[in-house]
């Protein structure tokens, strides 16, 4: 009797079940590169005039005294000279100087200025499945609880003395 509580202990604690795992991973990577070019120009135009104008105003007063004869006197600004001749010669002169100068500078500046920008994403899924498909051990449980039953039933007076 004892054997026959442990197997049916047993039985009822050990249950046959199939279970189907089905577990799938995806791992998606996006990689990006994006390259920007700036190109930059700067001209420049540079004109410079340089005028100097010069005005000289010039005046000269040349005085020549020329010897010829000793015994004759000349009186000239308060000095006597004596045998002399006398060569006076004003000079003048208004001149204008212009200078031009003209300056001309052209440049040109090029900038190209290169970006690099990457990109990487990554996504994983994980899914999993389980398939359980149904057991069939109630149906046995159910069986063997209508055996105990009918066992029960028949010998139901021997169990009755056992526990009296």
């Amino acid at each position: 009797m004892k054997k026959l509580f442990y197997i049916l202990v047993s039985i009822i604690f050990i249950s046959c079940g199939s279970r189907k795992v089905n577990k799938t991973t995806i791992e998606e990577k996006k990689d990006s590169v994006s390259v920007v070019d700036i190109k930059t120009e700067i001209k420049t135009n540079e004109n410079t005039e340089i005028n100097n104008n010069s005005k000289i105003d010039k005046t000269e007063d040349e005085i020549i005294i020329e010897p010829i004869d000793n015994t004759k006197e000349i009186v000239v600004n308060g000095k006597t000279y004596k045998n002399v001749k006398i060569r006076h010669k004003k000079t003048k002169d208004n001149s204008l100087h212009i200078n031009k100068k003209k300056v001309s500078k052209n440049a040109l500046k090029q900038q190209i200025k290169h970006s690099k920008k990457v990109v990487s994403t990554s996504k994983v899924l994980k899914e999993k499945k389980i398939d359980k498909k149904e057991s069939l051990v109630k149906y046995f449980y159910l069986f063997i609880l209508l055996i105990l039953l009918y066992l029960i039933y028949r010998y139901r007076f021997n169990i009755l003395k056992l526990f009296i």
